[in-house]
């Protein structure tokens, strides 16, 4: 199963995102437009039945820019993030500017692998907290 990178770069551990970010900075020079800052972001919501969009609150949120050879890069996750958002921000621009670098592909296509196996273990956890409650009624 595939995920987006945005959703990787946001679920995936935050130590191996830092590394990788850390070692290609050395191939590919880092400017940075708007340092990592706090801010609160609306969340879009839809109606399940009406499918009619409205605003759930507030969430607060880290974002970042960047630019690396020329190419913008926008980072943005949910919480006080600044290293997750300034990572985000810089494979943003390395998807962009350097998508023949088979380095990129191949940590994002490893990140995708553990989230979804992350989430697998997760569902398997939650499953053991299951009630069948016919079951229940029995006795």
């Amino acid at each position: 199963m595939k995920y987006d990178a945005d959703y990787v770069m946001c679920e995936c551990p935050l130590e191996p995102l830092k590394g990788f970010v850390e070692e290609i900075e050395k191939d590919y020079p880092v400017r940075v437009v708007k340092s990592p800052d706090v801010c609160l972001t609306m969340v879009r919501a839809e109606d399940s039945l009406e499918k009619q969009e409205f605003y759930l609150g507030e969430v607060l949120t880290t974002e970042c820019e960047v630019e690396v050879q020329g190419e913008a890069g926008y980072g943005l996750c949910i919480g006080e993030e600044p290293v997750r958002g300034y990572c985000i921000a810089v494979m943003d621009a390395l998807v962009r500017c350097a998508s023949d670098d088979r380095r990129i592909k191949e940590f994002l296509d490893g990140q995708s692998e553990a989230v979804h196996q992350s989430e697998k273990e997760e569902y398997a956890r939650s499953l053991q907290t299951r009630v069948d409650f016919k079951l229940m009624e029995e006795d």
